[in-house]
């Protein structure tokens, strides 16, 4: 992950964006004779299609949700003679499996936590044995794995390509028409206020549960939402948050639902993905243990909140 500056590391003055040469505008010092310039280049990363036993294994992070597997990954280190080096340490490290090399896959860009992903496809033998970093595991047969729109989704998608099978077509394409919509993780989805006919992609897309926060006197509401979600076999839940005035209670209660719906695919959404970006920030904060600087960078690709949800926030970060 990119690291955030918001002072100079030579000389500590406060840094602001400034233009660099004839290129795009970079957070640099002010002070002429320092000089610093926080170029913020993609960060490195390798990952690895670990084949073993005929199964892919996928994997869950000590700090992802429940039920939130993807590729081996880890940094490109700088002793490390080679990117394909590094993955073969990578898989060593997190799964205790020695491995080889069994093709270049492609670099693919992850944007939202500044990365540049290199993907190997490894051929692993031995017992797995996890480490500190993955909590567990999960064997797929090729056949039946099911890519994600991002990143090592992308990576694993062109190795099933390259192997003759037929991925699904990513689930979520059609949802991005609705307002700011998100893909927090493979359970979670938000957006501002998908219309009738957006609320049936949603079904059709695999969620399992839409939970409104967007008061019904609303001008962006939907008419007769619960009855168009009851039609579609969703599990529907409506928790309306004042825009001027959200309250502690509101969010416990939306902390409530998610508990309610864990397991399920959920489905959130407001009128402009501001509320629910707000909600979902706290709530991976909060309950999942998620780090406050990863869940922000989907918060702040929606909007930056104002002074009311500003102030709700660093309220509910002190309990």
């Amino acid at each position: 992950m990119s690291q955030t500056f918001k002072y100079c590391p030579r000389c500590t003055k406060p840094l602001a964006m400034g233009a660099v040469d004839e290129g795009p505008p970079r957070l640099r010092c002010p002070d002429q004779a320092c000089g610093f310039v926080h170029w913020d280049n993609p960060v490195p990363v390798v990952a690895a299609v670990v084949e073993h036993e005929g199964a892919v294994i996928l994997a869950r992070n000590r700090l992802w949700p429940p039920k939130m597997f993807a590729l081996i990954t880890g940094f490109l280190e700088k002793d490390d003679p080679d990117p394909a080096s590094g993955v073969l340490r990578e898989v060593d490290e997190e799964l205790g499996l020695k491995g080889r090399i069994a093709g270049f896959i492609g670099h693919y860009p992850f944007e939202r936590m500044n990365q540049i992903i290199i993907a190997y496809h490894v051929v692993a033998a031995g017992a797995i044995v996890l480490g500190e970093e993955l909590l567990e595991y999960k064997r797929v047969p090729p056949a039946e794995l099911r890519p994600w729109p991002a990143a090592t989704g992308l990576a694993l998608r062109d190795w099933m390509l390259g192997r003759g099978l037929t991925p699904l077509p990513y689930e979520n394409e059609a949802l991005k028409a609705i307002k700011n919509f998100r893909l927090i993780d493979d359970k979670l989805a938000t957006a501002g206020q998908p219309t009738a006919e957006q609320i049936r992609i949603v079904r059709a897309s695999g969620y399992q549960a839409l939970i409104n926060l967007l008061p019904a006197d609303s001008r962006s509401a939907v008419a007769a939402e619960a009855a168009l979600a009851a039609e579609q076999g969703l599990r529907y839940h409506h928790l309306p948050v004042a825009w001027e005035a959200p309250r502690a209670e509101d969010f416990a209660r939306f902390c409530a639902l998610m508990q309610e719906e864990a397991g399920r695919r959920v489905f959130v959404h407001c009128a402009a993905n501001k509320r629910v970006s707000v909600f979902v920030f706290l709530y991976r904060v909060l309950k999942l243990g998620v780090e406050r600087e990863v869940a922000q960078r989907d918060l702040l690709a929606v909007w930056e909140p104002d002074a009311v949800w500003s102030g709700f926030i660093a309220e509910s970060l002190k309990t």
